[in-house]
């Protein structure tokens, strides 16, 4: 389930099925986009930032406040859930079975890479608030399968660290949801 990378690291990478939108770039956009932040990735962050519970650390607020709050926050929480599902559902992402791990992702696509080749990935985590990333990559494996489709591996390139930690903080709950159901079935039989 985890490997270990050249620099002694552990990459952990899941199986999983998400939306998915993948585009070729030239290797000028490629280089343009490095210096940019897409807004997918701001607005993914700033909306992770909002629905934190920080409001509710401190204490300082009465039971009757505070309950009333969380309450409005999870409502406001589901309805920005729901929005953006919808606005996911309406896009030109496919759900597609993917292999991601915090450096990379590997799918099968009907598009044309080759090696080296700079890609643009649009997905959507599903997490809470779902998380809907652009992310910019190489393809770094591409291989042909029957029908005009390939299998490839892209390593990613992130801009900020809101996209690396969205990607690393779904990553290892998935791996940790996989080790907690492998060990109930361990524990059934």
């Amino acid at each position: 389930m985890a490997n270990t990378a050249s620099q002694g690291r552990q990459d952990f990478r899941v199986d999983d099925m998400i939306p998915l939108q993948d585009e070729k770039i030239s290797q000028e956009e490629f280089e343009i986009c490095k210096t940019k932040i897409g807004v997918r990735s701001r607005q993914n962050g700033m909306l992770q930032r909002m629905v934190g519970r920080d409001l509710f650390q401190d204490g300082e607020a009465s039971s009757e406040m505070s309950s009333a709050l969380e309450a409005l926050d999870a409502k406001l929480n589901y309805l920005i859930g729901v929005n953006m599902l919808n606005d996911a559902s309406h896009s030109d992402m496919q759900e597609r079975p993917v292999n991601l791990s915090v450096t990379g992702i590997s799918f099968v696509t009907h598009q044309h890479y080759e090696r080296g080749d700079a890609i643009r990935i649009k997905m959507m985590l599903p997490s809470f608030p779902p998380s809907i990333l652009e992310l910019i990559g190489i393809v770094r494996r591409a291989g042909a399968m029957q029908g005009r489709r390939q299998n490839i591996g892209v390593s990613f390139y992130f801009r900020c660290d809101d996209e690396e930690d969205t990607v690393a903080k779904y990553v290892y709950r998935r791996h940790r949801e996989a080790i907690r159901a492998k060990h109930k079935q361990e524990h059934e039989q």
